[in-house]
């Protein structure tokens, strides 16, 4: 499966260039993206149990792809 996944932190910013981003890059590396996973005005602090990150984390299997516009997307504290 091929996820990608966004997060915003504030209310100012959308997911629409993150989104642009990962599908770039996906088409770029011949993959399509079957399912987006997206964390509205969630900081990058927050543990990823605490946002559809950890959901996204615990039923991905291997062989599985995410794709994010950058790390600071999944962590601040990486």
């Amino acid at each position: 499966m091929i996820y990608a996944y966004l997060r915003v932190s504030s209310d100012k910013q959308d997911e629409d260039n993150q989104k642009l981003g990962v599908d770039e890059l996906s088409e770029n590396l011949n993959l399509k993206i079957e399912k987006y996973i997206i964390d509205h005005s969630v900081s990058g602090t927050v543990r990823s149990e605490n946002r559809n990150l950890g959901i996204l984390l615990k039923k991905a299997k291997e062989g599985d792809v995410i794709i994010v516009s950058e790390l600071t997307r999944i962590s601040r504290k990486i």
